[in-house]
Order: structure tokens, then C-alpha cells, then sequence
């Protein structure tokens, strides 16, 4: 009988999801001797938070520049957050831009629920002396592909939109993109509705542009995220650490354990961004799979769903190759640990 298919009473029944197998990731990894150059457009942000902390602390990341994006919070918000976040990281000399206040088409689309109107729940920073860059993001992010010595890594912690833009205005920089490793998508169900996840969801066009660039993508999405777990006794360890970087991180963990767990039931939060980084610094923390992805963007309950086909016969069928690696497993508490450790090299 062929593996994976089983019988029930005298009927064949093959299984309604197709797991893609594990293989050799393709995203490039840092190391400390040679740190990736690495671009995190964001929307802080409780978990984008933490995910610039992690990418600032880790020496095997060089990261040149934060952008911003509506999202979590009003891009004004998002703005503020990375500058004080960046501030208090000791990194004040990051770069951060504004983009897009939304998405390409549509509504704007918000995550306050979770994050609160701030993007960062209840927790107040320290002002900057850094001010936002006067080109904006996509003109930014621009200028150091062009710029740079060697090809640029860029994450996408948020909704597409400002990549979507880039790649449309700039199409001739698409090959100084070295890759995309971008949390957001679902091969399974959504979080913001049954069928999408919120960065996505907030931006199915960009998306699908995105997508269909043609440039190497690997995709966090909840598949793996939720996996990347903490509950409150990684709420004591940063706090414990007894850091001003590490005393923040507790607070917007302490905001996210409730607000999360009003959904799942469970003081629980998932740092869902912070794999995205994680994945650029650790070549063996995060196992992927290979699928074709695209993206709903009609305007029925499945917008904003990201449709991932990890099937070969069925792609080869349409004609399609995979264009993503996409997570499926993380170790859930070595990455507490290598957050944790993170924070403990932070000021």
C-alpha cells in the first residue's frame, strides 16, 4: 500500500494535507566573522520588538537600516517605536525611514487588539535623539541595495507593502535582494481570519507581488510561529537579567502572555517575528519545506490566505515550481534560550 495512504473499513482514504518534506534551507545564514547585511522593515510591534532587539544583539546580523510599514500600529506609531527601540538597544545610529501608512488597495487594516493603539501595549520608551530619514523607506532601502558591496538580505516583519513598492519602482535592483525571509503567511489556517494571516491579510496585493518576484524567498509563517512559544517563565528570565533592554522585553511580554491568551486560552506569546531574524543567524533552528505559494487576493472569506502547494505531481501539473521555503518546525526552547541570551547582550 503506498505510504501515507491508510484504509478505512474497505475504503481507500488519502490524507487531506500534504506535508512537504524538511530539506536544505536556502536562505544565507551570518556568521560572526562575516555578519549578514540585513534590511528589517517592520511594524512595531510587540513581537517586531523583540525581533529588532535579537537582530541587533546577534554578531552574526549587520543590520543596516529599519524601515517602517502600517500595521500592528499607525505607521506613525511603528516610526516612533523603532527609533526608541533602536535607542535603547544601543543602535541609535540604524537608520529608520517611514513607508506606507497601508496597504496598495483597500481598507487599512490594524492589529491594536493585540498590540494595543502604541503597537507596544502599555510600555513607554525613552525618546530618540535619532529622527527619521527625510527619503522614506523605499527610497532607503533603495539606495543601500545600490550602495552596498554585496547583495542585501531584506526582512519583512510586517504587511508587503514597502517591498511590493520597491520592487515595482526599482525592478532593475531585484537582484541586489540576496533574499527575502519574511514572517507572514499560513499554509494552514489564519489568525486574522480562518484563511489569513495578518501580514498578509493587510496587504494581499503586495503580497502577491512579492511572491512573484522571483527573488528567494523563505517564509515564517504560522505554521512555525506558533511554535515559537513563550510563557511566563521566559517572562522571569528577562526580567531577571536585570538589563534596561531586558526589563522592556518583559513588559511587552507580560502585555502579550494576556492579550494572547484571551485568544488561545493560555498565557502564551508568539514571537512570531523574531524567527524571521533568527533563521538569518542559526543556520539549523528552523527545519523548511519547499512549496508554491500564492496569494488570494479576491475579495470572498479567503482573502488574504496564502495557498501553499507542497505537492510535486500536482505542481507539475500546473506548471509551477515551488517559489518559497517555508517554515515547519523550530526548536521552541532553544529559541527561548537564544532569545533570552540575546537580551542578556543587549544594554
Amino acid at each position: 500500500m503506498p505510504a501515507g495512504v491508510s484504509t478505512i473499513g474497505s475504503a481507500l482514504a488519502a490524507p487531506t494535507f500534504f506535508p512537504a518534506p524538511a530539506v536544505p534551507r536556502s536562505a544565507p545564514v551570518g556568521t560572526a566573522e562575516k555578519p549578514l547585511p540585513l534590511i528589517i522593515d517592520s511594524d512595531p510591534g510587540l513581537d517586531d520588538a523583540l525581533a529588532i532587539g535579537l537582530a541587533v544583539a546577534r554578531p552574526e546580523i549587520d543590520l543596516l537600516a529599519v524601515t517602517t510599514v502600517g500595521g500592528n500600529a499607525d505607521v506613525r506609531h511603528c516610526t516612533t517605536n523603532a527609533l526608541r527601540l533602536l535607542h535603547l538597544y544601543g543602535a541609535s545610529d540604524v537608520p529608520v525611514a517611514e513607508g506606507s501608512a497601508g496597504a496598495l488597495f483597500g481598507a487599512i487594516v490594524r492589529a491594536t487588539e493585540i498590540h494595543g493603539e502604541s503597537g507596544i501595549g502599555n510600555t513607554t520608551l525613552q525618546p530618540s535623539p535619532s529622527t527619521p530619514r527625510p527619503e522614506g523607506a523605499v527610497d532607503l532601502i533603495a539606495a543601500i541595495l545600490r550602495e552596498h558591496p554585496e547583495p542585501v538580505v531584506i526582512a519583512p516583519i510586517g504587511p508587503l507593502t514597502n517591498i511590493a513598492l520597491l520592487l515595482r519602482l526599482h525592478p532593475e535592483l531585484s537582484n541586489r535582494i540576496a533574499h527575502i525571509c519574511l514572517m507572514g503567511g499560513s499554509i494552514g489556517e489564519g489568525n486574522t481570519t480562518v484563511s489569513a494571516e495578518f501580514n498578509v491579510y493587510a496587504d494581499p496585493e503586495a503580497a502577491a507581488i512579492v511572491f512573484e518576484s522571483g527573488v528567494p524567498i523563505t517564509m515564517m509563517g504560522l505554521d512555525v510561529t506558533h511554535q515559537a512559544v513563550l510563557y511566563t517563565p521566559a517572562l522571569e528570565r528577562l526580567r531577571g537579567l536585570g538589563t534596561a533592554s531586558g526589563g522592556i522585553a518583559a513588559e511587552l511580554v507580560d502585555f502579550a502572555l494576556a492579550r494572547e491568551g484571551q485568544w488561545y486560552g493560555t498565557p502564551r506569546m508568539s514571537v512570531h517575528d523574531a524567527v524571521a531574524v533568527a533563521h538569518l543567524a542559526i543556520g539549523d533552528l528552523v527545519d523548511v519545506a519547499e512549496y508554491d505559494v500564492q496569494v488570494d487576493t479576491g475579495h470572498g472569506p479567503a482573502r488574504g490566505r496564502t495557498v501553499g502547494d507542497g505537492l510535486p505531481v500536482r505542481r507539475q501539473r500546473k506548471g509551477r515550481e515551488p517559489n518559497a521555503q517555508v517554515g515547519i518546525r523550530i526548536d521552541r526552547d532553544r529559541f527561548e534560550d537564544v532569545l533570552v541570551d540575546a537580551y542578556a547582550r543587549l544594554p
